[in-house]
């Protein structure tokens, strides 16, 4: 067959190629697609010490949630789970990035990002038996951490917009980046 007479050349499918990641991952797609691969190639220590932070990181927020009224145990988690005051100011960073890509148009970008990079991240197992499901449990804090920093990379160009500031963008790199150079 002869392609020498088809219409489409090297830089129409290189610029189509281009569109369809933008569309996929928005301006930031080429930050994105270095984030997905490098998770991709994550090794054993890099994904315990991204469990680690994450665990901390969850410890850390169960323990404010339950200090939020000043009472301890139950009653303090219940009432942080009511919404006082405090808990409207203190808003997550994942609940200001995501308010932020809804403004801005993103929501697509996240959603689509945070499902590429859970396949990247996610154990390869050849079928769906018991060690790869336990192997999935415990690889929860790597994907956390990663969908965060997928999360901030896609909404890197927005910082200072739409209450996405750069404490939320740091905040939500912050595992990744203390673990990956």
């Amino acid at each position: 067959m002869d392609t020498t007479a088809n219409s489409y050349d090297t830089q129409s499918e290189s610029a189509a190629a281009v569109f369809h990641l933008e569309y996929l991952y928005g301006p930031q797609w080429r930050a994105v697609m270095a984030l997905v691969e490098r998770a991709a190639q994550l090794t054993a220590d890099e994904r315990e010490r991204l469990n680690s932070h994450a665990a901390q990181q969850m410890q850390a927020g169960l323990s404010s949630l339950a200090n939020t009224s000043g009472d301890g145990g139950l009653a303090g988690l219940l009432a942080g789970l009511g919404g006082g005051a405090k808990s409207e100011t203190a808003r997550a960073p994942m609940q200001i990035a995501a308010e932020a890509a809804k403004q801005f148009g993103r929501s697509r970008n996240l959603q689509t990002a945070g499902l590429v990079v859970g396949q990247a991240v996610s154990p390869t197992g050849s079928s769906a038996d018991l060690s790869t499901v336990l192997q999935s449990l415990g690889s929860i804090g790597t994907l956390t951490a990663v969908s965060q920093a997928a999360t901030a990379t896609v909404l890197c160009d927005l910082i200072g917009q739409g209450g996405f500031e750069q404490s939320v963008y740091d905040e939500l790199m912050a595992p990744w980046n203390s673990v990956i150079s």
